[in-house]
């Protein structure tokens, strides 16, 4: 499917699932190099930056936040850009919600202020950047949210459910670190290129702000994983903590009942003349003796802090 968006001038071409023939156009209308065409075609595994005489291609892996029947999970879907001068081809097989957004507010003239122009279609690529970057930060605010909510229950005595909790957040930031890992090298190859004089020096800046907010995903993942590791040994504690406390309580709960299960033993021994058996009174005096020695043992433990 095939969506044209022109703006001063500028076009901007959607491509989502394209087939061989909607490619094939643009590499001919264009004047695209064969390579590019197969780029378009295909998935990358990492992201890229090619630069070519009249056009620039960027190839965007990006790690999108998912709703699952199990929670969430992140999702790995790829853009690529062809930006030339006055034009702007994106292509990717997957919905993106952020793409959907920035052409709804493209078609509504809304991307930039009044005092603001778009001189090229290197502008297009910056806002549809930072509006990409901006749904990261968002599902990044989401993750960090989600820890907030586990620093609670793990207070609150859930520590055993928060084992999983913490394992899957633990696995989201994982991914977005792996799927968003190569973009550094993407902003530092465009900003070191003299190759984008295409669209002027003063164009460097925009790059540089694209390259810095990154830097501040990257933080936000960086400080997300410090605070789940943080919580991570907060929970293994107080886990280890309850445990050892169920450990001793069993513990001494058995060191109780020996003696008693030994008394006990002592008195059902069939041999003649044991003493108490067959008195009168003689149930309710073992009973009261082992009591007295049940209270003595846990007075004992009381004292010495055991218990």
């Amino acid at each position: 499917m095939t969506s044209t968006h022109t703006y001063r001038g500028i076009v901007w071409i959607d491509l989502q699932s394209p087939s061989d023939d909607e490619i094939s156009g643009l590499v001919k209308r264009y004047g695209l190099h064969a390579l590019v065409g197969e780029e378009l075609r295909q998935k990358s595994s990492v992201a890229k930056v090619d630069f070519y005489k009249d056009y620039i291609v960027v190839v965007l892996t990006l790690p999108l936040r998912v709703k699952t029947t199990h929670g969430y999970e992140i999702a790995e879907r790829e853009i690529d850009f062809v930006i030339g001068k006055n034009f702007l081809i994106t292509s990717r097989t997957d919905t993106i919600e952020q793409m959907e957004y920035f052409a709804k507010v493209f078609e509504a003239n809304a991307i930039l202020n009044k005092d603001e122009k778009i001189e090229h279609a290197g502008f297009l690529f910056y806002y549809m950047v930072k509006r990409i970057y901006a749904g990261m930060v968002e599902d990044l605010e989401n993750i960090k949210d989600a820890l907030t909510t586990a620093e609670t229950r793990i207070f609150n005595g859930d520590e055993r459910k928060m084992v999983e909790v913490l394992s899957n957040l633990s696995r989201e930031l994982i991914d977005i670190k792996q799927t968003a890992r190569t973009h550094r090298d993407v902003w530092e190859a465009m900003v070191l290129s003299a190759d984008h004089e295409l669209f002027g020096k003063g164009f460097d800046s925009y790059i540089r702000d694209i390259r810095d907010e990154f830097n501040a995903i990257h933080e936000h993942i960086v400080n997300a994983r410090e605070l789940l590791a943080d919580l991570r040994e907060t929970n293994d504690s107080l886990l280890n903590t309850n445990q050892n406390n169920i450990i001793k309580i069993l513990t001494l709960v058995s060191f109780i009942f020996i003696p008693l299960t030994f008394v006990a033993s002592l008195f059902t021994i069939p041999a003649p003349n044991v003493p108490l058996i067959g008195s009168q009174y003689g149930w309710w005096i073992i009973f009261g003796g082992m009591l007295i020695l049940t209270v003595g043992m846990w007075v004992y433990f009381k004292e010495k802090r055991w218990i």
